[in-house]
């Protein structure tokens, strides 16, 4: 196997394989550069979940260089997961991507593994995915700095008016989803690089995709700080993101 090509670590085989039946649901968790606290969020989600619906539990790590890929490979002897790695790094779009795509469940359940959501507010999307097609966590309080706060209150905004949409945070990164919502709209999600939830949501509600938000929590980070929204990128990333919706808006005008 060429050194960048994505591995599926342990036996090579899908760990959904192991079910007599399909797996309901696979719990989906991006990790990079997380070593201080991964192994704590995957023990907790597979504790949560796992035992109680049949599941399968998908972790892609995205080239970490802090020793996140070793402790993942160390923890799949002790917690069944499939395990998607690569060495080089893809980038938080892409590897969400590639990973969205590698699960066949009915369902998709995604949270980031930064700590800042909660495993029990899986229980909230669950109980409201009926006549549905993807559920999204809606945070009642944002657990960050007042630069983001602002940033993503202001993006919401923009992104509803263009849009049409009325929705409170389309960029949230804890979701429910049903294959066919995945299977539909995860390849043509192209432009929003610093917000591929945002450019997902916009695509699957447009496509008539049936959506709602669910109130949940949202914690401070347990460890470290945002590998992406740090202060002195602020400029640079406002300026990105209005280019690049200005290009999906076009994009959408003309039929894509």
């Amino acid at each position: 196997m060429g050194e960048n090509a994505l591995e599926v670590l342990g036996s090579g085989k899908s760990v959904a394989l192991e079910f007599e039946d399909k797996p309901a649901i696979s719990i989906l968790l991006p990790a990079y550069n997380e070593a201080d606290i991964i192994s704590k969020i995957i023990k907790a989600y597979h504790d949560e979940i796992c035992g109680k619906l049949p599941t399968v539990l998908v972790v892609a790590e995205d080239g970490s260089t802090d020793g996140t890929r070793e402790i993942l490979t160390s923890l799949k002897r002790e917690v069944p997961m499939m395990l998607l790695s690569d060495h080089n790094r893809k980038g938080y779009a892409k590897g969400v991507g590639d990973a969205l795509k590698s699960c066949d469940s009915d369902w998709v359940f995604f949270s980031d593994s930064d700590g800042q959501y909660f495993p029990s507010d899986f229980w909230s999307l669950w109980e409201n995915r009926d006549g549905y097609d993807m559920v999204i966590g809606r945070k009642l309080r944002r657990s960050e700095g007042v630069h983001r706060t602002v940033l993503a209150n202001g993006f919401h905004k923009l992104v509803n008016g263009l849009f049409g949409l009325n929705l409170h945070d389309a960029d949230c990164g804890f979701r429910l989803i049903r294959r066919k919502v995945v299977r539909t709209v995860v390849d043509d999600v192209r432009f929003l690089k610093y917000s591929f939830w945002a450019e997902f949501t916009i695509r699957a509600c447009l496509k008539g995709f049936r959506v709602c938000e669910v109130p949940i929590s949202h914690g401070s980070r347990v460890h470290g700080d945002t590998h992406i929204y740090k202060p002195s990128k602020i400029p640079m990333i406002i300026l990105k993101q209005l280019q690049n919706l200005a290009r999906l808006y076009v994009d959408l005008r003309n039929g894509s």
